[in-house]
């Protein structure tokens, strides 16, 4: 991992660069079972134009069991590209509800291992937690997402700025940012904080309006500033995902050479 801080700031995650060119497409894998996660990334191996791999481990069984290194280590085998790890609480719209000391537990281990070269990080659990967390991955040359995820509402402009800024003091190496609209001023409201933040904040972001309104955030951000989108070829982890061969035309459709 390369994390280069300049006026445009970008991580190099193997040979994928973010915040450079066109926004990176992420592919989440939901599955239950390891036959069914690990037959997905056959699948998305099969695919083209795509650039980074999501391991959604709150969607997986064995996580209670402590089986997600071993299943991650099987990913390594199955595919080249990054691999992000992700726990999602039901905090912030996940599948598991885990409190601070084994949210912490389970991503400790995750870094540690090297099994992941990602790992998004949840700014919901308590600085500490956090900041911590951060603190491993730079050891262990993991790049770190800090996220949050509001599913009910898009906040004030004033608090997205805030939660950004708070973002950016704990350290993570990206930022991610995901709210809910309820209309169009709300997913031009994402948009304008993100052009903005973009340009004040020394970080990479990721944005994001849900839903369906918010389809336009989600191929817009090489001109917004947000650095990576999530696409589907499978089952979304998320409402208002695109399809990753529509997606793939839409951002290239919108590249600026």
């Amino acid at each position: 991992m390369q994390v280069i801080k300049t006026n445009h700031p970008v991580v190099q995650v193997k040979d994928v660069i973010l915040g450079e060119g066109m926004p990176k497409i992420c592919l989440p894998v939901v599955g239950k079972t390891e036959e069914e996660i690990l037959q997905t990334v056959e699948h998305y191996e099969s695919l083209s134009n795509w650039d980074i791999l999501e391991v959604r481990l709150d969607y997986y069984e064995g996580l209670a069991f402590g089986d997600s290194v071993e299943l991650l280590g099987k990913i390594r085998h199955e595919t080249t590209r990054p691999i992000l790890a992700t726990i999602r609480t039901r905090q912030e719209g996940g599948e598991v509800d885990l409190d601070d000391d084994h949210y912490s537990l389970a991503l400790t281990s995750i870094i540690t291992s090297h099994t992941a070269d990602m790992v998004d990080i949840e700014a919901s659990h308590t600085h500490g937690v956090v900041l911590s967390l951060c603190d491993l991955c730079e050891e262990h040359d993991v790049v770190s997402i800090i996220s949050s995820h509001n599913f009910e509402e898009t906040p004030s402009n004033d608090d997205m700025r805030e939660m950004l800024s708070t973002m950016h003091v704990l350290g993570g190496d990206i930022l991610k940012l995901a709210v809910m609209p309820h209309d169009r001023i709300d997913v031009m409201r994402l948009m304008k904080v993100t052009t903005e933040m973009s340009q004040r904040i020394n970080r990479p972001l990721i944005t994001m309006s849900m839903g369906d309104l918010g389809k336009i955030s989600r191929i817009s951000g090489e001109i917004t500033g947000s650095v990576m989108t999530f696409g589907t070829a499978g089952k979304a982890s998320a409402p208002g995902q695109i399809a990753l061969d529509e997606l793939y035309q839409f951002l290239k459709e919108l590249h600026c050479d």
